[in-house]
């Protein structure tokens, strides 16, 4: 559960991001900072990248945990039928 709710704030950065990322492409001339224009952009990207790296090992994770469980179940359940057999 924290998991999902981790990775739904980093899907939320990273729409936040690209909010700004394509507001400063498309329309330059409504941007009242530019001095900073750069920095700006680089600053959203690099929180895009990040956020974007986050939700994939997020989603890495959450994989290996899921086969994993497969795995311990699958091996309780071939115990137990061996146990029952005998």
């Amino acid at each position: 559960m924290f998991l999902l709710a981790l990775k739904r704030s980093y899907e939320a950065d990273a729409a936040e991001a690209t909010a700004v990322i394509d507001t400063f492409l498309q329309k330059p001339v409504g941007v009242a900072d530019h001095d900073n224009f750069l920095k700006i952009l680089k600053t959203n990207f690099d929180k895009l990248i990040h956020a974007k790296h986050a939700i994939s090992e997020i989603d890495l994770i959450s994989k290996t945990t899921k086969e994993l469980n497969e795995k311990v179940q699958a091996e309780d359940k071939t115990k137990a039928e061996t146990e029952t057999k005998k």
